[in-house]
């Protein structure tokens, strides 16, 4: 991104007028070195200054510390994008709004406020006075502390990590949700016909299938169908094709008609496609695996008055998640819990978790009320020098061993999930994959459906 500040009259730099190409004229430049730029006009002498899109926004302090969202690139640089193609610009993001509010003037703000002005109704407001400086916008743009209207997309300078509201980006955001399918091909998109995702190895099923939705539903106005691409998970090919339904390898898919994502987090973590809920069902799975858990549920649960109970932690308390992702502590999960069984006279509690000590202090703190099923668990104290799940199953397994044990925890893992969904009422320590599993498998037949974590959030508002 370019950003705009003060013109440096102690250095040189090279001059570049200052007109709409003026942006593309720096980025030419930037490819070969450059950095900073003077703009000249009519009294309009500014700088632009070249910034890494990923490097400002994990500089952000309200970028998540979290090794997931810091270990690959988040947002690629746009060296090259094209305002006209818009084949290739998602403009329905703007559809809605009566306001376009932006904090900042810089380059990204600059381009889509043209887009909007150009291409929408849409009233375009700036805090930032700065954006006077390009006169192809001055006389068209309002300077305003806030939005004029209570109908405003809200464009803001800091990272914002809500995708699922499509009323607040950040500037770098909503840029890169308006021009990714220019990043993501050279190909035109009318012969395109499928994606291919390379799926990071830590990811675990759930995720795994919830991303496959939710990239579905996003792809789904281009008429473009998403596929796995074969062993870039660390479940085999033969597993996934053995239990579920989710996007084999076409036949007719080559390189002609064939979109290849190969960064994982510049793909997925963005409002582009994680403002679509995760339509995650029963018909991803194969109809034979499907009467095998129905069949050992009914064996377990039946007609029992049962509350299902998801504790994910391990690796998901190492990763240092924000929020509503951050499992609850466990003393409040067994409160809560607690509070429910008297409340509402449960039976049984069915509990899934990966962690030895959970499933310790909630078997102590119900004593003949818990339900589970087998699985491989753990402790923090296991993950020393680790810092996912999948990193352990490497250092306890090698060869046809470890492909054996990850088909048995992922079976042992939706079967309880698949538990989870048949109970009368869930609680789960914190938002995670499974808990969006359990709840796209229950498909809304819960009485109560409750996150721990949002709960003491809430309170604590």
């Amino acid at each position: 991104m370019l950003t705009i500040t003060e013109y440096d009259y102690n250095h040189n730099f090279r001059k570049l007028n200052n007109d709409p190409n003026v942006f593309h004229n720096a980025l030419y430049h930037v490819l070969r070195g450059e950095k900073r730029f003077h703009v000249e006009g009519e009294g309009y002498d500014y700088d632009l200054v070249f910034e890494e899109n990923d490097v400002r926004a994990k500089n952000d302090p309200s970028f998540p510390n979290s090794d997931f969202f810091l270990s690959e690139m988040l947002y690629p640089p746009y060296y090259f994008y094209d305002e006209n193609d818009l084949s290739k610009i998602n403009m329905d993001l703007l559809n809605g709004f009566d306001e376009i509010f932006f904090e900042e003037a810089n380059e990204y703000s600059a381009v889509i406020a043209a887009l909007a002005l150009k291409h929408t109704a849409l009233k375009v407001t700036f805090r930032n006075a700065n954006i006077r400086l390009f006169p192809w916008l001055a006389d068209k743009v309002e300077c305003h502390a806030q939005p004029r209207t209570e109908n405003a997309l809200y464009v803001q300078h800091e990272y914002y990590p809500d995708f699922s509201d499509p009323s607040r980006y950040s500037t770098i955001d909503l840029f890169h949700c308006l021009f990714i399918m220019q990043w993501l091909t050279e190909l035109p998109l009318d012969k395109v016909k499928y994606l291919s995702m390379m799926i990071r190895k830590t990811e675990g099923i759930g995720s795994i299938m919830s991303t496959f939705s939710q990239t579905s539903q996003a792809l789904e106005k281009f008429g473009i169908k998403p596929f796995i691409e074969p062993n870039s998970t660390r479940f085999s090919n033969e597993l996934l094709t053995k239990y579920f339904n989710i996007g084999e390898v076409p036949e007719d898919s080559t390189e002609e008609n064939t979109i290849y994502v190969k960064s994982f987090n510049s793909f997925l973590l963005n409002h582009f496609v994680d403002m679509y809920q995760a339509d995650v069902n029963l018909r991803m799975l194969k109809p034979e695996f499907i009467d095998q858990m129905k069949e050992y549920a009914d064996s377990v649960i039946g007609d029992r008055k049962v509350l299902g109970v998801l504790l994910r932690g391990t690796d998901v308390v190492i990763a240092n998640y924000k929020g509503s992702y951050r499992p609850a502590p466990i003393e409040d999960c067994i409160r809560i819990i607690g509070d429910r069984v008297k409340e509402h006279g449960y039976e049984k509690i069915f509990v899934a978790t990966e962690d030895s000590y959970y499933l310790e202090r909630i078997t102590a703190a119900f004593p003949g009320k818990i339900l589970a099923v087998a699985q491989e668990r753990h402790r923090i104290s296991e993950f020393q020098g680790i810092k996912y799940i999948s990193d352990l199953e490497k250092k306890n397994y090698s060869g046809n061993a470890y492909y054996a044990s990850v088909e048995d925890t992922t079976v042992n893992y939706l079967y309880a999930v698949y538990m989870l969904s048949r109970c009368e009422s869930f609680i789960s320590n914190c938002m995670c994959s499974g808990a969006k599993l359990v709840t796209s498998f229950n498909e809304g037949n819960f009485v109560r459906n409750e996150i721990v974590s949002e709960m003491l959030m809430e309170n604590d508002q």
